[in-house]
């Protein structure tokens, strides 16, 4: 029975962050109260993503699932240990994601991170105590346990044959990261989390604790302190990824004015786009429309825009795009925060995305707040 693959499959249905009402996070973190360690703040970070299950029988099938598959592990891994060797010591090991632009220049200058490593898992005798913890802080959750103990033995062997000084993963959405963070410790290891994607509030990143963890902005610290992680532990680093050299991309060919970054759309919201967007020319300025590589219907922009106010991502860099422009116009897209924290204008489109804008501001979403211009202040009444 391949047990990865059964969890893999329960795991569909589940509803997103966008159907789960903050008030009702919220009233959900205020029950859990305050988490007692770090082995109890994964356990509660476990329950907030529980309340994301839908149906909820599914956390049954997990749990069956875990209790089926922890003794055969704790004994393969075991075993595995016997076989394990010792490995040239890495200081600082970074998880394999194969993205090195999202981790700041402040991370690698620090650490000098390498991804130059096997990654194998096994346990050995002295961690049956640590999994003994978790079994005990969860005995009826076995998923819990058998999810936090899979991650515990990669670590475990990570660390018998590197042993590194630093352990870096992108994970603070993973009810195990504070586990890793109470089980380095235990090995004099620090634990360290660098942001990697857009965040809102979502219980699924509540509670968790790192000895550093690197954030774009002070929004994202006010956030996740908000949702009950470890506040001490926060960093501001913009990656490389999200910082813009103008100078280095300037090319005044491909400079509009505003530029509409587009994602999936239908005939009616497009339409409203492009009407909502008229303005500017009233202003005498220039809009271009920047399709969504995957998302974007081209032909259906092509009939509401001309086609040489219509800036392809095959022809145009997106950083030569964000160079060449006064504002970005849109929604929910990373380029509009990386417009943003490239200290350029941005302006959220609250006309035709109105609904995911409302909703958007709701979750605390950097771009949503009072501060930031928005579509509707440019339409006349």
């Amino acid at each position: 029975m391949n047990f990865f693959k059964i969890l893999r499959f329960l795991e569909h249905g589940n509803r997103t962050v966008f159907g789960f009402p903050k008030e009702e996070q919220i009233a959900y973190l205020t029950r859990l109260g305050e988490a007692g360690d770090d082995i109890d703040r994964g356990y509660k970070q476990y329950l907030c993503q529980n309340q994301l299950v839908r149906p909820q029988w599914k956390i049954g099938l997990f749990n069956v699932v875990g209790a089926l598959g922890l003794p055969f592990m704790l004994q393969f891994f075991l075993v595995k240990r016997i076989f394990a060797t010792q490995g040239q010591h890495i200081d600082c090991l970074i998880e394999k994601k194969g993205m090195p632009e999202v981790v700041p220049s402040e991370v690698r200058e620090k650490y000098h991170p390498s991804e130059d490593y096997e990654v194998r898992s096994s346990l050995c005798l002295a961690d049956l105590g640590f999994c003994w913890r978790l079994i005990c802080r969860a005995p009826q959750h076995p998923y819990f346990v058998f999810k936090a103990m899979m991650n515990v033995a990669r670590y475990s062997q990570l660390i018998r044959r590197y042993s590194p000084k630093t352990m870096i993963q992108f994970g603070e959405f993973s009810f195990s990261s504070s586990i890793l963070t109470d089980y380095c410790h235990r090995h004099g290891v620090s634990h360290v989390d660098v942001m990697h994607g857009e965040k809102l509030f979502n219980i699924r990143d509540a509670y968790f604790h790192y000895d550093e963890c690197y954030v774009w902005n002070e929004h994202y610290v006010k956030l996740f302190t908000s949702m009950k992680a470890e506040p001490t532990q926060f960093v501001v680093a913009v990656p490389p990824s999200l910082k813009i050299d103008e100078d280095k991309y300037k090319n005044p060919s491909v400079y509009a004015d505003y530029k509409y970054y587009l994602a999936l759309y239908d005939e009616d919201t497009i339409r409203q786009i492009v009407d909502s967007m008229s303005f500017a020319a009233k202003e005498g300025k220039t809009v271009k429309y920047r399709p969504h590589p995957r998302y974007s219907d081209l032909d259906l922009l092509k009939k509401y825009v001309k086609e040489d106010a219509i800036e392809l991502p095959k022809e145009v860099n997106i950083q030569e795009s964000v160079a060449n422009m006064g504002c970005a116009v849109g929604s929910f897209t990373t380029v509009m925060v990386q417009t943003y924290i490239s200290g350029k204008q941005v302006m959220m489109d609250d006309v035709a995305e109105k609904k995911e804008y409302e909703q958007l501001r709701s979750l605390n979403y950097i771009l949503s707040g009072d501060g930031f211009d928005r579509l509707s202040d440019h339409q006349e009444l």
